[in-house]
């Protein structure tokens, strides 16, 4: 196919930038309408917030597992077993046990079934076969997760004391059969990477959460934006945002809090006791059901300067291309060559050299890192977060490749948007905050 052709004077003169101030941009034919001033900042914060409650419920195990909610999960699970059912067919395994804490809420369909938020592994094992699926844990952890977790679900439960030795009760499992396994050990199979490929297409029940837990982050990032005061802390900012997602029940797996030109230094900066004075952009990544996703937005105070804006319009550029380009059937690497080429276009060559510019997003931040050989190809179902920088700019969403295109699951919500036009298609992505 061909490449998305540019015009880049075009494209700033059909930009759409409402952003605030009757003053016009610094590019032309772009135009900006006023940000009210005296705005509460209370009730604009309590606007953000869905209209329902999104933190999840705990399951009543004595209850008759009938409701509509663990239904769905059961029905979710059941559709994995299946897909694990024609794995272990396609192979010649007898069964699979999977203990990475990512591939048990995967397959128990959103449970929570990690030791902490800094390990791989879970806080139990996960034995499946063709005719059953089994919890492997000890005494400790056991009534937990089979009451609050797994409740309804269809699991058996193989219990030890904690105090013996874990690989006794493993021994029994694997004894003369041929297990398949996603954390490696003795006497089991390694096939973590086609493990994980049984997570794609995306359930319904996923992508419905997936698009819930997307609107609640880009609310609460957005929110933080506009709420945070100047000589505020980069630290500061990530315990305003965490409490926003931790309200929501949204667990904040990755925050980058990148204060003035900092991000043009450090492409992927952790926060730090560095003060704000006139710019700042947040990167978050929040998980909800197992599921992650993805956003990145940049405020400033006052007026953006010139060189920003050309370089966050750069980036939007570049992040609008990816995601237009993200659809089923197309390669990876294709992709990253279109994006390459925008870069080239307008002299920043070894942009792109300096930044990852996207990965796989799903039950782990970076299922798979894209890189521009990438043999991967996108596929209906997949999650993808495109993630480009232009020097202290980056734009980045989370994106579901679809049948019909693409579904932007962490769209700006009330927030200033460029319109960047690929293909003749007008592609909005967000523009810079100014307050």
């Amino acid at each position: 196919m061909a490449s998305a052709e540019y015009d880049f004077n075009q494209v700033l003169a059909q930009m759409l930038v409402s952003n605030g101030g009757d003053e016009g941009t610094s590019f032309p034919g772009a135009r900006e309408t006023g940000v009210p001033s005296g705005v509460d900042r209370v009730v604009q914060t309590a606007k953000d917030r869905p209209k329902e409650d999104s933190l999840p419920a705990l399951s009543d195990p004595a209850a008759d597992h009938e409701d509509a909610n663990l239904s769905l999960r059961r029905a979710d699970v059941e559709a994995k077993h299946q897909r694990v059912i024609e794995f272990l067919e396609a192979n010649g395994y007898d069964g699979v046990l999977l203990g990475r804490a990512d591939s048990l809420a995967w397959f128990t369909s959103g449970g929570d079934l990690a030791v902490d938020l800094g390990t791989e592994a879970g806080a139990a094992s996960l034995f499946i076969s063709k005719r059953c699926r089994s919890l492997i844990t000890d005494n400790v952890q056991s009534a937990r997760l089979f009451e609050e977790e797994l409740a309804g679900l269809g699991f058996q439960l193989k219990e030890r004391a904690w105090t013996d030795d874990p690989a006794i009760l493993l021994a029994t499992l694997v004894h003369g059969k041929k297990l398949a396994t996603d954390l490696p050990q003795p006497g089991l199979i390694d096939a973590t990477k086609p493990l994980r490929a049984l997570r794609y297409p995306l359930t319904g029940l996923e992508r419905q959460r997936l698009r819930e837990l997307g609107r609640t982050l880009t609310l609460a990032v957005e929110a933080t934006c506009r709420n945070f005061q100047p000589g505020e802390t980069e630290a500061d900012i990530a315990g305003h945002l965490s409490h926003r997602l931790l309200r929501e029940g949204v667990t904040p797996v990755g925050l980058r809090i990148a204060g003035d030109d900092r991000l043009a230094r450090y492409r992927q900066p952790t926060f730090k006791a560095a003060e704000i004075k006139s710019r700042a952009t947040i990167a978050a990544v929040g998980r909800r059901h197992g599921l992650c996703a993805a956003v990145t937005r940049t405020v400033s105070f006052g007026k953006v300067d010139a060189s920003s804006r050309t370089e966050h319009t750069l980036a939007a550029m570049v992040d609008a291309t990816c995601i237009y380009f993200s659809r089923p059937g197309e390669a990876v690497a294709e992709v990253f060559r279109r994006a390459k080429r925008i870069y080239e276009k307008y002299d920043c060559p070894h942009e792109w050299t300096l930044d990852y510019q996207g990965a796989q997003i799903g039950y782990a931040p970076r299922e798979m890192v894209f890189r521009p050989d990438c043999p991967a190809t996108l596929a209906h179902g997949m999650a993808v977060c495109w993630s480009p920088s232009v020097g202290s700019a980056r734009s980045e969403d989370t994106v579901v490749v679809d049948s019909r295109g693409f579904e932007v699951v962490t769209e700006a919500q009330n927030w200033p948007k460029i319109e960047v036009m690929v293909k003749g298609f007008a592609l909005p992505r967000p523009a810079i905050l100014e307050r």
